[in-house]
């Protein structure tokens, strides 16, 4: 974006058009951030690289700066919108979640041992449609509208700034929570040339978005960090003890990083704790309260490309442990499960297969 492409939009006609727009493709929160603006916990960031809490995650590491500053990376930018899209709604308590011992019990498909996310399509292509679909149509009413999408593919703190536009507040696990949907939300953002009039304080996270398909808990008048008050239940249910507190997620010991990102062997260490779990991990989201009360709303259904694949029923976990590497790219192209790799899922397919006999 060239620095004098800039565009004003009245906050309230964005709240208008967010409206009509996130229902038709299928997002259930929006909002917006004022570009620059101060990100309250920037220095914790700073200071969990620092750390090295993000578990050889390297690309952690690129340009932090334009994490912190989207302007940098574009002079016009002067909105950055915000989306949540849902792809479960709670955790009920009987469902066979990695928590429960996931595809390492018996009778229970390969895919009960895969966090919730990953047995569906590809979120990335799946709600970056969605936010390209509001972009085009916002573009309609405004042809000079310039955006660039991300879907985790860009240099972007997307929890901070969905809390910034009142989309949630953090929990313990380190999700973004809303009151009524839980954490079971993809987050992507357009960084845009709008300037807002009427926008906002941002000094202050807002407490509200400025679309929900359902509203957040009665009677938010003002934002706050968490509201996960004394329950640790997240904290105590990790079996690795990956979330801290104070510092936050420690990424080398969260079971997700081992069985997603991680090549060669599980350590011996943490082989017990990934006892059931082929990829990913929901323990976390499984037990929070949040989650569990979403489960038992009446809520808008999610978009049927995040429920488990048929064709996953094609193949069993003993045959994951063997698969070519030209099959899995061929089944696996277009999910989440093709981040790990086809050496990552024989390797846990394997685990999984001697915890069986």
């Amino acid at each position: 974006m060239a620095a004098d492409t800039q565009i004003s939009m009245e906050w309230n006609q964005l709240r208008g058009l967010l409206a009509e727009l996130c229902p038709v493709h299928g997002l259930d929160l929006a909002g917006a951030v004022a570009l620059p603006c101060r990100l309250p916990h920037a220095e914790r960031f700073r200071d969990w690289l620092q750390q090295d809490r993000h578990g050889g995650l390297d690309y952690m590491l690129r340009d932090p700066g334009a994490r912190l500053d989207p302007t940098r990376r574009d002079p016009a930018a002067g909105t950055l919108l915000v989306f949540g899209q849902g792809y479960t709604r709670g955790w009920p308590a009987d469902d066979p979640d990695p928590v429960a011992g996931g595809a390492g019990r018996t009778g229970q498909p390969w895919t009960a041992g895969v966090a919730r996310y990953a047995r569906g399509r590809d979120y990335h292509d799946v709600l970056r449609s969605a936010i390209k679909g509001v972009v085009a149509g916002m573009k309609e009413l405004r042809p000079e509208l310039q955006a660039r999408v991300s879907c985790d593919s860009g240099p972007y703190l997307e929890r901070e700034y969905a809390w910034l536009a009142g989309l949630g507040f953090f929990g313990r696990n380190t999700c973004l929570i809303h009151e009524r949907l839980g954490s079971g939300l993809f987050l992507g953002v357009a960084v845009t040339n709008l300037v807002l009039d009427g926008a906002p304080d941002t000094a202050e996270p807002q407490a509200e978005p400025l679309y929900a398909a359902v509203p957040r808990r009665l009677r938010v008048h003002k934002a706050y960090l968490t509201a996960c008050g004394s329950c640790t239940r997240c904290l105590d249910a990790c079996p690795t003890g990956a979330l801290d507190p104070e510092l936050g997620l420690d990424a080398s010991a969260c079971i997700s990083t081992w069985t997603i990102e991680k090549r060669g062997q599980v350590p011996e260490h943490s082989r017990s704790a990934t006892r059931g779990i082929l990829f990913g991990c929901d323990i976390c989201q499984t037990v929070c309260p949040w989650n569990q009360r979403a489960a038992g709303r009446d809520l808008p259904p999610v978009d049927a490309a995040y429920g488990t694949m048929p064709e996953h029923a094609e193949r069993g976990l003993a045959d994951l442990a063997v698969m070519e590497d030209e099959e899995f790219r061929r089944r696996f192209r277009r999910t989440p499960l093709w981040r790990c790799h086809p050496e990552g899922l024989r390797r846990n397919a394997q685990r999984l297969l001697e915890e069986k006999s």
